[in-house]
């Protein structure tokens, strides 16, 4: 099969017409729009989201998935840019478009598909998932919306064409969806817990289990929030386990902190008379 048919055959599957782009491909945003604050950490996922299919942009940046956020930003362009050859720079554009095109793995979508699926109704018990970095999304608050970057230099651009593929499903069929999303750049809310209390709980918990915890802001299907710490522990002769804690109140977060600081503090000032040992309930409940 020829680049020609490749390119045809992928495009037909995303239901993509380059004579026709449907309109929500088609919004000139300004990549300005952005602004990303200058004091969000780029290698953490903190924050993860339901967010609505049809209220993602998406621009495709020049810069490597390394780069920071506002490197990315600044040699971002909108992905209308690639779509519509207007130009030298905009032919050069569309003909790295046509190139990812044809590069486009057909079953690493239908494997997305698949996975979002699954986080319909249930997040996972780690919260994060496989690969969920390649959807590098991420929130400004000065447009208060949703941008995609996607490094043209990328080798995998799934993330990128499951997200074409359902805004023109959406567009033809008015029907939008959700999908279950780490929010890049975006730090913790502090409606739980300020940052100083979150350094806490990571010393805390490493003094009772040996192992940093990680821990997430996860918002359900209706923008309710709940503080989730996952990590491992020692229980029993070096088997290791996962555990959980799901904090879903103001209360169960402040009860749960000055709990584990208590005990902190009772086996750190009185290490001859306290130690606590981890133990892990088997219960798999959110």
């Amino acid at each position: 099969m020829n680049r020609t048919n490749d390119i045809q055959k992928n495009l037909d599957y995303l239901d993509l017409d380059l004579n026709n782009i449907p309109e929500i491909l088609l919004n000139k945003i300004d990549n300005a729009e952005m602004k990303p604050a200058r004091d969000y950490e780029e290698k953490k996922y903190r924050v993860y989201k339901y967010v609505p299919i049809s209220k993602i942009n998406i621009f495709l940046t020049r810069a490597n998935r390394l780069n920071s956020i506002h490197e990315k930003c600044k040699m971002a362009s909108h992905i209308y840019s690639y779509l519509v050859p207007e130009g030298e720079e905009g032919i050069l554009k569309h003909t790295i478009f046509l190139k990812m095109i044809q590069d486009m793995n057909i079953e690493e979508i239908e494997e997305i598909e698949e996975e979002q699926k699954k986080l319909e109704n249930v997040i996972p018990f780690k919260v994060k998932y496989r690969e969920n970095y390649l959807w590098q999304i991420y929130y400004s608050e000065y447009s208060e919306s949703y941008y995609m970057l996607a490094p043209v230099e990328d080798l995998d651009y799934s993330c990128l064409f499951y997200l074409i593929k359902k805004q023109i499903q959406y567009q033809k069929t008015g029907k939008d969806e959700l999908i279950f999303v780490p929010i890049s750049y975006l730090d913790y809310s502090k409606k739980y817990y300020s940052k100083s209390q979150i350094s806490d709980i990571e010393k805390y918990l490493w003094q009772f289990t040996k192992d940093w915890p990680l821990m997430y802001e996860v918002y359900d299907k209706e923008g309710n929030m709940s503080f989730q710490i996952v990590g491992n522990t020692e229980v029993y002769e070096k088997v290791i386990s996962t555990y959980k804690v799901v904090l879903k109140t103001n209360e169960e977060a402040t009860k749960f902190y000055k709990l584990i600081k208590a005990l902190f503090i009772l086996e750190t000032e009185f290490p001859h008379r306290y130690k606590f040992e981890a133990r892990i309930a088997d219960d798999r409940r959110p």
